[in-house]
């Protein structure tokens, strides 16, 4: 049976991170394993951009974006050799007498650079948003476009680099405690490890205990479209000019959030789905409901007719409570990162040195 030290099972962004900060922590033999090839897009890593910002409702989020951003991208960005994200503003705004001011109290002084500004205000500095009078807003100075495929592609090279074992193709059927550490079984090998980090996304619930989870995983599916037109276009829509930015309203069904555009590729808009029973992230999913995120597009955007360029999918896959998990099993050296709700890529470093210490028991 081969012997390795970690095994990460797993290669999103919660899972590729891990393995970096193992390595740089000084551990050695480490194989991370996936059940489809690089870039692929049946979880929840791939695409081009991410948001990450400091404004949320509750203030341990608030607190963790402050460490990503100050230590953990950093360092991975040092490591990779450039810059992976793209200052740009960040606006979330909405009823000043809806859950908005959670994120208000929370988030104003929490010492994150983010200030109020009113309805008119907002306006002139992002004239291309609709804005409704009685929404409250935050200006957020710590906000940025993620580079979320150059991120995954720069630490997928460095790990290869650092003599990290990446198994595409490759999903694991069980992991069971043995004494000194793990056996991680696939089809073709099993390994003897000092630990496992279960780092599955919406397949957690495959392999993770309950007790890890938080109980049942719900996968939501998300339906991106991605928009031009005029006004739409250009400089106008570039990041540093154009914010990443959220509508929360009312319901936690009236959230949408966007982006400006990368490389050409359109404004990105979507709803921040969390309600509902969820769906198999191994069955069919139905055709992207095109009218409905153009609809969106005309709601938010004080354009006239904007086009869809294109679409995208994603899955989230979250706790009822919606919160974000990394455990430790109590009677075995197994580490799981469950429920990101859809917020893992922009805590993906911090989160991936919290399961590296912990499968190091730091």
């Amino acid at each position: 049976m081969p012997q390795v030290d970690h095994v990460v099972v797993g290669a999103g962004i919660n899972g590729l991170c891990t393995a970096f900060w193992l390595r740089q922590r000084g551990a050695s033999r480490i194989v991370v394993c996936d059940r489809f090839g690089p870039g692929h897009d049946r979880g929840s890593s791939h695409g081009a951009t991410r948001i990450t910002r400091s404004s949320y409702d509750a203030p341990r989020f608030v607190a963790m974006a402050q460490v990503a951003h100050a230590e953990c991208w950093p360092q991975l960005e040092r490591a990779v050799g450039g810059s992976l994200r793209t200052p740009t503003p960040g606006l979330f705004f909405g009823p000043v007498d809806g859950p908005f001011a959670a994120y208000a109290r929370a988030t104003l002084g929490s010492g994150a650079a983010v200030e109020a500004i009113d309805v008119m205000t907002a306006r002139r500095r992002f004239p291309l948003l609709r804005l409704h009078e009685g929404d409250g807003a935050l200006l957020d100075h710590t906000a940025a476009v993620v580079l979320a495929a150059a991120t995954m592609q720069r630490l997928a090279a460095w790990l290869s680099a650092a003599d990290v074992a990446l198994r595409w193709h490759e999903p694991v059927a069980a992991v069971r405690p043995v004494a000194g550490g793990v056996e991680v079984a696939t089809a073709t090998t099993t390994w003897h490890a000092r630990s496992a980090v279960l780092a599955l996304g919406p397949w957690t619930g495959s392999l993770a205990a309950a007790d890890a989870t938080g109980g049942p995983l719900v996968v939501q599916p998300q339906e991106v479209g991605y928009f031009a037109g005029d006004g739409l276009d250009g400089d106008a829509v570039a990041p540093g000019r154009f914010p990443v930015w959220a509508r929360i309203g009312r319901t936690a069904e009236d959230f949408h959030y966007g982006l400006p555009a990368v490389d050409g590729s359109g404004v990105k808009i979507a709803v921040h789905r969390t309600t509902g029973d969820g769906v198999d992230p191994d069955a069919p999913l139905p055709a992207i409901a095109e009218a409905g995120l153009l609809e969106l597009a005309r709601e938010r955007f004080a354009v006239a007719a904007p086009h869809l360029r294109r679409t995208e999918r994603c899955l989230y896959t979250m706790a009822r409570d919606h919160d974000l998990r990394v455990a430790r099993a109590a009677e075995a050296p197994v580490v799981t990162i469950a429920a990101c709700s859809g917020h893992a890529f922009k805590f993906g470093p911090l989160l991936g040195r919290m399961a590296a210490d912990l499968a190091l028991t730091r």
